[in-house]
């Protein structure tokens, strides 16, 4: 009796194990370390943990994620833990996906509420780039995109909480929306922003940047890198627009017309849409 117990015991634990390895291994995905140089492994989910060694740019490892933009990887026998901005994956990786259907997208209309952003010409720009964030996603959703708005009324969302609701629903791309100004009126154009060390982030800067400046036929400003916040917290591709100014009278008055809103938010799709079909 007493052995009988005992195969049953060691059965019920082998069934335990077993069911783990296979949770384990459903859940396990493949990726590529996407960065310029190289990638820090840290002892715990997170930017201020102890970095206990790095991974080469083109790295090719199995991982699995833990939420908030992060994944855990075996790492020399122990278990380390990288961001998964820089991973490329079959859902990350615009390389791999050829359809924008399908695909988690945030679009951040910039400021609201209380915080108008920039304000000149009888503008305001949290009202221009809410109206291009719903049209550009009514035009993703039309692709069968699943997008997922930032905000969809006239209300102040925390830079951290924009970056949050993204990684909370594990988006594929980040597109936040915004209108420039400076002290000389006489600036003008477009230019589109990534943060420093992604490189699908520029690709997707890139895409758009095109799609706006054979839309909207402003002066070409170029793709740049910068540390904004909704760019470094995001866990995925993300880009900033900015899409003229509104200190540029000529540009404010375009920027009242429907017909620029309604081009804008074309860009964006079929920026995004390039972006896939890369």
């Amino acid at each position: 009796m007493r052995q009988k117990r005992m195969r049953i015991s060691l059965l019920f634990v082998f069934i335990l194990m077993s069911s783990f390895l296979i949770s384990s291994l459903a859940n396990a995905a493949e990726g590529t370390v996407d960065v310029s140089s190289s990638l820090n492994v840290r002892s715990e989910p997170s930017e201020s943990s102890a970095i206990i060694g790095s991974l080469s740019a083109g790295t090719q490892i199995s991982y699995e994620e833990t939420g908030n933009g992060w994944a855990s990887i075996d790492y020399n026998g122990h278990t380390g833990y990288v961001a998964t901005e820089f991973l490329s994956s079959a859902t990350s990786d615009g390389a791999r996906a050829n359809s924008v259907s399908g695909q988690t997208i945030v679009i951040d209309p910039g400021h609201g509420g209380n915080d108008p952003g920039a304000v000149a010409n009888g503008l305001q720009e949290k009202d221009v780039v809410l109206d291009v964030g719903q049209r550009a996603a009514e035009k993703l959703r039309s692709s069968g995109a699943n997008v997922i708005m930032t905000r969809s009324t006239d209300e102040f969302i925390e830079l951290e909480e924009r970056a949050a609701i993204a990684n909370r629903a594990g988006a594929d791309i980040f597109v936040s929306i915004h209108a420039n100004a400076a002290a000389a009126t006489s600036a003008s154009g477009t230019e589109s922003y990534h943060f420093p060390t992604s490189t699908n982030g520029q690709r997707l800067a890139s895409s758009i940047q095109t799609e706006l400046i054979n839309e909207l036929g402003t002066r070409d400003r170029g793709v740049k890198d910068a540390n904004f916040s909704v760019l470094r917290n995001t866990a995925m591709p993300a880009t900033l627009l900015e899409l003229g100014f509104i200190t540029n009278a000529a540009e404010a008055d375009r920027m009242k017309t429907s017909s620029f809103r309604e081009s804008a938010a074309n860009a964006v799709h079929d920026g995004v849409q390039s972006y896939y079909g890369n």
